[in-house]
């Protein structure tokens, strides 16, 4: 499912014409890692295979995150970005969600989803009917290094970028869901307003998951053009 979901997200920009990289985390992350460590490491990246870049980055969710301090740590390595599904900080419903993932990561390696269902719905019959699917999660998803995860977990906590938006001279769309509740829509519209050069996309009728949406793909396309 998670090979589909990746494909669904790549193939629509490369059918367009783009060389599409997809990256994850380094291995063996220090439990001490900080979200400006991993942005870090990804312009450590881009300057070594592009040669100092820039190019166009997009990120989802807690990708969305490192979006955003990539570019208030490294905007040299950035020519547009786009912040899917993410804001300044973690929204109070992900900050939760997240912190209680962490801890049953630490406790048995494997990956709880049911934790997450608040941020998918505010219909509590809807929350209990969509978190029996998500207790299968565990049993069929573990970490074959669980220390990564959790040293991501912990280091999005601290992200903070909310002082230092003004001073972001990238171009970034930030593009999301009116019905992502992880965060709030007025956490969505404050990050692009305080960038001096964001614009915001906001689908009414949509959720978190916005990167295998049509539109999604023609709004960020077109933006990047």
């Amino acid at each position: 499912m998670g090979r589909r979901i990746t494909l669904g997200t790549v193939v629509p920009f490369t059918q367009a014409g783009y060389q599409v990289y997809f990256t994850n985390r380094a291995p063996g992350l220090p439990p001490t890692t900080t979200f400006a460590d991993l942005a870090a490491s990804q312009a450590e990246g881009i300057r070594e295979h592009f040669g100092g870049g820039p190019v166009d980055v997009l990120g989802h969710s807690t990708g969305g995150s490192l979006v955003l301090q990539l570019i208030a740590d490294h905007p040299d390595v950035v020519r547009r970005a786009v912040a899917a599904s993410a804001a300044y900080r973690l929204g109070p419903v992900a900050k939760q969600a997240q912190l209680d993932l962490l801890h049953k990561m630490e406790r048995d390696g494997r990956f709880h989803a049911q934790v997450l269902v608040a941020g998918f719905t505010q219909n509590k019959l809807l929350q209990r009917l969509l978190a029996v699917p998500m207790r299968l999660a565990p049993l069929l998803i573990k970490a074959s290094r669980p220390s990564d995860p959790i040293a991501v977990l912990r280091a999005e906590d601290g992200f903070d970028v909310y002082d230092r938006l003004p001073s972001i001279q990238t171009e970034t769309l930030v593009i999301c869901g009116a019905r992502d509740y992880f965060w709030t829509p007025e956490m969505f519209a404050e990050t692009a307003e305080r960038l001096p050069h964001g614009q915001l996309v906001m689908y009414p009728k949509a959720g978190h998951a916005i990167v295998t949406m049509k539109q999604f793909f023609a709004d960020v396309m077109a933006f990047l053009r």
